[in-house]
């Protein structure tokens, strides 16, 4: 019987871990010889041949840390680790192609890797209530069948994207930053054992590595990659999530922006996005199945109406919301936003949707102490 130590998964894991290889040696050592146990018998001379460095080949073949694999690869085992490599069969099919991707990946949970629609979800750690709530709002309407929410189980939008997906009964995967023996932050403990059980936590990095800044290009790159859309809710001119767009627009990704008050700095970088046409602007869930063909009929052509707010509209007066709002504050002159929710029943996200879009319009202005008015064009001579 094949001991241990001869097991592929142990010299995949060992070919990851030797200094001086990276992704793109280990992926051309792979296409050589086929496979990782070759590699560490082959001699150093041979793999000079293959034109990786002289310190790569002079790494292999010191390679001693095979013991402390077994010892690791039992573990994982013992936890119910999954080793993924990037030539495995449930190895996630949209890195596999992804040249810097991590060649090999530790998971473990219940949702499927390769699932027919991924959409990624990501923003600022201090969101506010409307990108929370918005959060929740577009998860639960774009929800469909064989659809994984990922994230990365950061505070903030990572975790209310995680929660709004369990709550509307969609798997949900979590892109750690670490090694399963470190989980961070230690808020979301609870949230992480229950996405086990309902999606799953994958990464890149060793069990006991830990939440290390030099770690989360990784993890940005395999939130990008992994899914076929990415949301984008709440996030700064320079914030950490636009790292991940970054890589999400290089692997020809579809990015989506929730519009946010222009003076809003936690929406800053999401008003940029949209300005600039790197992402597209997202107001309501259905609209992002659409965009990507998900909702069309058979032998449709995804050529569809103009996309309508359903959810905006005003319970009491009907017709348009925007409309309907302006003679409002016509009529009142100014309104607190309470005032405003009162009179017109709209939930306080929808709501937060229609004043949002007419003060990029122009047509009303934000006042201190949560008031809105009408702006009144100037007469000219």
């Amino acid at each position: 019987m094949e001991s241990l130590l001869e097991k592929e998964t142990l010299f995949r894991i060992a070919l990851t871990r030797t200094r001086n290889i990276g992704a793109a040696y280990t992926k051309k050592l792979i296409g050589i010889f086929g496979d990782a146990r070759s590699v560490f018998r082959a001699k150093e001379s041979v793999l000079l041949q293959t034109g990786i460095r002289a310190d790569a080949a002079a790494a292999i073949v010191a390679f001693e840390g095979q013991a402390a694999l077994e010892a690791e690869l039992l573990f994982l085992e013992k936890k119910g680790i999954r080793v993924l490599f990037f030539t495995d069969k449930d190895y996630p099919d949209r890195l596999r192609d992804i040249s810097d991707a991590p060649p090999l990946l530790f998971y473990k949970g219940t949702a499927d890797l390769n699932a027919k629609r991924m959409v990624a979800v990501v923003g600022t750690r201090i969101p506010s209530d409307y990108g929370r709530e918005v959060t929740s709002q577009l998860i639960g309407r774009m929800g469909q069948p064989d659809m994984v929410i990922i994230s990365g189980l950061a505070l903030g939008i990572d975790t209310a994207a995680h929660k709004a997906a369990l709550d509307h009964r969609l798997p949900t995967i979590g892109v750690l930053g670490h090694g399963f023996g470190h989980l961070y932050p230690p808020e979301n403990r609870a949230l992480a054992a229950e996405m086990l059980r309902h999606g799953g936590l994958l990464t890149s990095l060793p069990y006991s590595a830990k939440p290390e800044a030099y770690h989360f290009p990784d993890r940005n790159l395999i939130v990008a990659a992994l899914c076929d859309a990415l949301l984008v809710v709440e996030t700064a001119q320079k914030g950490g999530s636009l790292l991940t767009v970054k890589e999400a627009l290089r692997c020809n990704r579809k990015v989506f922006a929730v519009p946010g008050r222009i003076m809003d700095s936690r929406s800053a970088g999401c008003n940029r996005l949209i300005r600039q046409h790197q992402a597209t602007m997202l107001t309501s869930g259905e609209q992002l199945p659409a965009a990507m063909g998900w909702s069309w009929p058979e032998g449709g052509t995804g050529t569809q109406d103009a996309l309508r707010l359903d959810a905006l509209r005003l319970s009491s007066a009907g017709g348009d919301p925007e409309n309907n709002l302006l003679e409002l504050l016509r009529q009142q002159g100014s309104l607190t936003i309470d005032e405003i929710a009162t009179r017109t029943g709209l939930q306080p996200s929808s709501l937060a949707l229609v004043l949002l879009r007419l003060e990029m319009k122009g047509q009303i202005s934000a006042l201190p102490g949560k008031r809105y008015r009408l702006n009144v064009p100037e007469s000219h001579a």
